[in-house]
């Protein structure tokens, strides 16, 4: 069952901020959180729709 859209916003905006303090690449922060495919997804998408220029800096696998 795929997580309600607040909470992929939650984690979203914590990512961001973990990013914007230098943690690590947005991928690896995304997956410390360990979630199914389609939430990963989706938490992506949402980081990228708020905040395009992590995706370009971000390198695509």
């Amino acid at each position: 069952m795929a997580m309600p859209m607040y909470k992929i916003r939650i984690i979203a905006n914590a990512c961001i901020t973990r990013y914007d303090m230098g943690e690590r690449e947005i991928t690896d922060i995304v997956n410390s959180y360990n979630m199914a495919t389609d939430d990963r997804n989706l938490v992506l998408a949402e980081i990228y729709a708020k905040r395009p220029d992590i995706e370009t800096a971000t390198p695509q696998a």
